[in-house]
């Protein structure tokens, strides 16, 4: 919310005297924790009520707030925001350097959101300003700060899951090897602290009329967005009009049109359902999406493009990744490497080929990590070298599997900057050791 003119200067007035402008009600259980530049102390609206009683309201890019905070960690923030054409995005400053940012996504209820990498025990001086304020007619984009405080002893092992092509599990509404996959992720969701799941793509095999492979698809994914797992599914050749009855071209002539049709697929799935989903490529659909978690004291964001993606998408990738250099980047895309590691070189009926992609995105970011992909082979997986030095694990996962249900797991361990991968078939409790991979040195940024 912005004030007049008269009305701001004369808060900047009080805030040379008291150093912020509080609006504080009186029956306040604790004093304000923040102090207030070029905004104000307002009554928390959120839930939940902070023990103050009052937020911190930031409604320009000048306007920040200011606290010291005990303990280790990362610094953790409790903000919700007024959307007007976009999120409002926080800057997080800690000691006097830039921690990170943020956006707030949320209009009701006070979402911790974590910064930066974590923090020694001790007392940290932390600052919170607005960056992105827009306004117009219509609204105003604010940002209002509950509380800040740190995580405490980070537990630097997590794990995320990435489901292989899934279109031989969607043909009859008998199988439930798709279901039995989600149901037994969040049933061992603590024992792997598992934080998001992905998909390779090809989640179904061909659209009908009743789009009944979808409701398949759908149904068992309840699961995961019930525990609240956040995910995010690459759309493979198989999910678009592309493809017809029994896995051929819909309509031959027109496969390169169709193969970016992708209109069932965005009705069934949508970046709501996806949970942790920040930013689209195209609004409205989730072909090219990207999805931000916190992992092991590390801030992790999931690229999920579209098969063989247009140059448009890519370029809209590249800003995504350079926005975002404290993250650790996993790309998600249906095609990428075939099973002995190497780069797809066809671009096929899409716009770009794996290669491109790699030569223009993949190993042009010293933070990109990691790549999974399906579409050929069984799986497999490969390492690059990207510009920067660092390396980049490139892993595929397929199976088009008629009898079980294979999921690879990832192991990370940010302290000891170690990755473990298996695969794994709840169904038959069937093991694939031999794609089992431990890596040493991984580059993970924290």
């Amino acid at each position: 919310m912005r004030v007049s003119t008269t009305r701001l200067a004369f808060a900047l007035v009080i805030a040379s005297v008291l150093s912020t402008a509080v609006t504080a009600p009186a029956h306040a259980a604790e004093p304000p924790q923040f102090t207030v530049v070029n905004g104000a102390l307002r009554t928390a609206t959120g839930t939940p009520q902070p023990a103050s009683g009052v937020h911190a309201s930031l409604w320009a890019d000048s306007s920040y707030a200011t606290t010291t905070i005990s303990g280790g960690g990362r610094v953790q923030i409790g903000a919700i925001g007024d959307n007007c054409e976009g999120w409002p995005t926080v800057e997080v400053t800690v000691d006097g350097a830039v921690a990170g940012r943020t956006t707030i996504v949320s209009a009701t209820q006070y979402g911790t959101y974590a910064v930066g990498p974590a923090l020694a025990t001790g007392s940290h001086q932390v600052k919170i300003q607005l960056v992105n304020d827009y306004r117009s007619a219509a609204c105003d984009r604010n940002v209002h700060i509950a509380y800040a405080n740190m995580s405490g002893a980070v537990d630097t092992t997590f794990s995320f899951a990435v489901m292989p092509d899934t279109q031989q599990e969607v043909l009859n509404a008998t199988d439930t090897r798709f279901l039995n996959r989600t149901n037994w992720l969040v049933a061992n969701r603590s024992s792997l602290d598992l934080r998001f799941v992905a998909s390779s793509g090809d989640v179904v095999n061909w659209d009908t009329p009743d789009h009944a492979q979808y409701v398949i698809a759908r149904n068992a994914m309840r699961p995961i967005e019930t525990a609240r797992i956040p995910y995010s599914l690459a759309i493979g050749n198989h999910d678009t009009q592309a493809t017809g009855v029994g896995g051929s071209a819909r309509d031959p002539a027109r496969t390169r049109e169709l193969v970016r049709d992708t209109t069932v697929f965005n009705q069934f799935f949508t970046a709501g359902q996806y949970g942790a989903v920040r930013g689209q490529f195209e609004a409205g659909k989730v072909d090219n999406s990207y999805s931000v978690f916190e992992g092991g004291g590390a801030q992790w964001l999931v690229l999920t493009l579209e098969l063989w993606p247009r140059v448009e998408a890519v370029t809209w990738a590249k800003g995504v990744v350079a926005a975002n250099p404290r993250s650790n980047v996993i790309v998600v895309t249906h095609d990428y490497i075939d099973g002995n590691g190497t780069i797809e070189q066809s671009a096929s009926y899409g716009a770009t080929s794996p290669q491109y992609l790699y030569d223009n995105l993949i190993k042009q970011y010293a933070n990109i990590r990691f790549v999974f992909s399906g579409h050929v082979g069984v799986a497999g997986s490969w390492v690059d070298t990207g510009v920067h030095g660092n390396r980049i694990y490139s892993f595929l996962q397929t199976f088009h599997s008629n009898t079980t249900n294979p999921v690879r797991l990832v192991e990370i361990d940010t302290a000891a900057d170690s990755l473990h991968t298996w695969i794994y078939a709840p169904h038959d409790n069937q093991t694939f050791s031999e794609y089992d991979k431990r890596l040493s040195g991984i580059g993970v940024l924290r």
